[in-house]
């Protein structure tokens, strides 16, 4: 009576476990159908908009518009009020048509010295301007990790980086910072750190790098990264003064009570622990709770991979899967970061192989960005936080794989190795 139902199971496990389905030839052809949807929809969203302004009253490339408005303030004098929200939200009226939604400016005063460039030029042109290069850095980080053409398409089409696309996001400047910084870290240490530190122009992305730079004994990269995050800093205290350093500060009180607490973006856009708890329906105690917990068992899991003597790319990939467990404030389109460690992953099981339900993780990994907010949303079951918890788990048992590899060939004596030779 069971004996089918127990076959069945075993077909759906090697089915999940193996993935027969992820084939080469799919590989090559689906992700140019999702580039094909991507422009398809991109080009509709732009002819359905009335000027600046998309149907849903929103501008084209929404989180440009905060880029771009913050720079036009402080070309015009005013760089302290971009962390005013009734000025600030006055000028997107202004500039960009009063549909335009509240959107506040929340990065710090060094994020304005990269911006402020984008408000040299009409709002539509900066935006295309925008997504040309910070994609074009995405995916030349891309091509130094993955050479070959046919397995290149999948991480061209990565979803995550369409949602920057749409949004106007910075996640894709972030993804080259880090990717940039991880690629160059063990060759050339220094310019490894510079790239860290240019990254600080975004905390939430940083928040393991310092850690795990000084519990590994990587001193000049952590150097180089101190001092260029300082030097940036630095540069925007000329440029727009200490009052606005001073209205930046004044400012986090509001974007943590608001933004992150109180659930004003929406805790099915948030991809966090703290936002998972929350989503669940847990109290502001319990969420900060979970997510100090949750950042402490993954710190030591990161740096515990680090520590090992193993090949470079699997500490980078548990390093940048570990970013959304650790911080409280990722959003489904800072998940572009998720593309190193798929990549790398891919790569490793080319390699040698792929482990159990590996290929089908990555795959639930690849199309997370579509799916998070959208299951979030409908079922109030935080997505992303069981997802990263998977890929560092995969990437934590890999390490392990290496280490017990590495200790077995230690162990071996001159004679066995003649012997096998033999």
């Amino acid at each position: 009576m069971f004996r089918p139902i127990f076959q069945s199971l075993k077909s759906v496990t090697t089915w999940f476990a193996e993935a027969p389905w992820l084939t080469r030839k799919r590989l090559l052809v689906y992700p140019k159908i999702f580039l094909v949807v991507y422009a398809l929809t991109f080009t509709g969203w732009v002819i359905a908009s009335h000027g600046m302004v998309s149907r849903n009253g929103k501008p084209i490339g929404v989180d440009f518009q905060v880029n771009w408005v913050a720079s036009e303030m402080a070309l015009r004098g005013q760089p302290s009020a971009v962390y005013d929200v009734k000025r600030f939200h006055a000028l997107e009226q202004e500039v960009l048509g009063q549909r335009t939604f509240v959107a506040p400016m929340i990065y710090p005063p060094t994020f304005l010295v990269i911006a402020l460039p984008t408000a040299l030029v009409p709002y539509l042109w900066a935006l295309c301007i925008w997504m040309v290069l910070t994609f074009a850095g995405y995916s030349l980080v891309l091509r130094k990790i993955i050479p070959r053409t046919e397995t290149f398409w999948p991480a061209l089409a990565f979803p995550g980086a369409f949602a920057n696309l749409m949004n106007g996001q910075n996640g894709l400047l972030a993804f080259s910072l880090l990717g940039g910084a991880l690629l160059t870290l063990e060759s050339s240490p220094l310019l490894g750190g510079a790239f860290f530190g240019l990254l600080s122009y975004k905390p939430p992305m940083g928040v393991l790098v310092p850690i795990v730079l000084a519990a590994t004994g990587r001193w000049r990269a952590f150097f180089a990264a101190v001092v260029t995050a300082t030097a940036l800093a630095g540069i925007s205290f000329v440029m727009f003064g200490a009052e606005t350093w001073h209205a930046f500060f004044n400012s986090l009180a509001f974007t943590r009570h608001l933004i992150i607490e109180n659930g004003e973006v929406r805790f099915y856009t948030m991809q966090t622990v703290f936002a998972g708890v929350r989503l669940l329906g847990g109290g502001i105690a319990a969420a900060y709770l979970v997510q100090i917990v949750t950042a402490a068992i993954v710190a030591a899991t990161v740096l515990w991979i680090w520590r090992q003597t193993i090949q470079f790319e699997l500490k980078a990939a548990a390093l940048a899967a570990a970013i959304p467990l650790v911080s409280p404030y990722i959003l489904y389109y800072d998940l572009v970061v998720l593309g190193l460690p798929i990549a790398w992953l891919a790569l490793e099981g080319r390699r040698s192989g792929f482990l159990p339900f590996e290929k089908s993780l990555l795959v639930v990994a690849w199309v997370l960005p579509l799916l998070c907010e959208q299951v979030g949303r409908s079922t109030s079951v935080p997505l992303t936080p069981f997802v990263c918890v998977l890929l560092l788990a995969f990437i934590a048992r890999r390490a392990k794989m290496a280490v017990v590899e590495r200790n077995r060939s230690i162990s071996r004596s001159p004679a066995d190795a003649s012997a096998e030779a033999g």
